[in-house]
């Protein structure tokens, strides 16, 4: 299951990096382009998983009235920019400015 979900990540990554290396001009950023996509695959997948696990435990231990009923519509949506595409875009705008620095740290 973990592998159906990485691979379209992974080949993405791959693609992006190619891309950067092809273009001159979008050379440096190649390491970047390699970590971006798979970073926001991580981010997203292991902070839906907490956000759900979290709400879970929350309803059934406290008794709060947490299940918003079928994700569909506008409510759909917006559930699932908060808690799938919100956290994996932030993760990959963190790791891209992680490997910016350590790209700019070593390989002076």
């Amino acid at each position: 299951m973990q592998v159906i979900y990485a691979a379209p990540f992974i080949l993405l990554s791959m693609l992006c990096c190619l891309v950067c290396l092809v273009v001159p001009r979008l050379k440096r950023y190649a390491l970047q382009a390699l970590v971006a996509p798979v970073a926001f695959g991580f981010c997203s997948i292991v902070s839906m998983v907490l956000i759900a696990a979290t709400c879970a435990f929350l309803e059934e231990r406290f008794h709060l009235p947490l299940n918003p009923g079928p994700l569909i519509g506008v409510k759909g949506f917006m559930i699932a920019l908060v808690i799938y595409f919100t956290p994996g875009g932030l993760g990959a705008w963190l790791a891209v400015l992680l490997v910016g620095r350590i790209r700019v740290h070593f390989l002076k």
